[in-house]
């Protein structure tokens, strides 16, 4: 049976090395840039006519348009009309990461642990940076709420602070570990089904291991789905707290 992590190293396609820095090409990137090329596609198709009755194109990006402004509206309220351009183009970047590693020879760049913490990163630096611009000083009373004990202070900043570093790694880990676990257990799956039904090639039999890895396959599209809807809601979360005004 063909090792199911082949397909998630990452591989250099074009070697470059620039003062001794490893800028090189890689599947990763090259897909990565793929998936923004025809993410820009769709968007040029879609508006490119302007009439009365929308094109079928069309009818969907608007239906993907409100589906994550709704996501973003009832999480964040109506400052998070600021950040829809960005939590758009976050959704669809990860929903295509995840579907196009569903495709035989495809590489699936959400199955890199570097490319989901980073991404968790950029929601994290920019909830900090939103937040003291939006709530100055009182931004840092997160960290240690009124109300609490002198003697408590100490150890309640120290949980705090933890659990507020860690929101990145969790973030980006969640998203890495189910892409993995999936893509390998569809590819392990797989391999089983091929095998079944070639042992059984001749007979009613064959037709059964096929079904199930279709309906898997099915499955997982919506896995997909969803794990792209969780790191939005997740991250709308976490930029609703920084959005808030410093009266609040």
């Amino acid at each position: 049976m063909i090792d199911p992590m082949i397909s998630f190293q990452v591989k250099n396609v074009v070697p470059m090395n620039v003062f001794g820095l490893d800028i090189s090409i890689t599947n990763s990137s090259i897909f990565m840039f793929l998936v923004v090329v025809a993410i820009c596609g769709i968007f040029l198709l879609a508006t490119r006519e302007q009439g009365i009755v929308p094109t079928k194109l069309q009818f969907i990006v608007e239906k993907l348009f409100f589906f994550v402004g709704g996501i973003v509206k009832s999480n964040t309220g109506k400052k998070g009309v600021e950040i829809f351009p960005y939590m758009i183009a976050l959704f669809l970047f990860i929903m295509f990461g995840n579907v196009i590693g569903l495709f035989p020879f495809a590489f699936s760049y959400t199955s890199q642990l570097c490319v989901t913490v980073g991404m968790a990163l950029m929601v994290f630096v920019a909830s900090i940076i939103i937040g003291i611009m939006n709530q100055r000083r009182t931004y840092f009373k997160r960290f240690c709420p009124s109300g609490i004990p002198g003697y408590l202070i100490p150890i309640f900043i120290v949980i705090e602070l933890l659990s507020f570093l860690f929101r990145p790694i969790s973030l980006g880990i969640r998203l890495f570990a189910n892409m993995v676990s999936g893509h390998i257990m569809i590819e392990v799956i797989a391999g089983f089904a091929a095998s079944i039904a070639s042992i059984a090639m001749f007979s009613y039999f064959s037709a059964v291991p096929v079904a199930v890895n279709v309906a898997l396959n099915l499955f997982k599209f919506v896995v997909c789905m969803l794990q792209a809807y969780v790191f939005v809601v997740l991250s709308c979360m976490y930029l609703s707290e920084s959005l808030e005004s410093q009266t609040h």
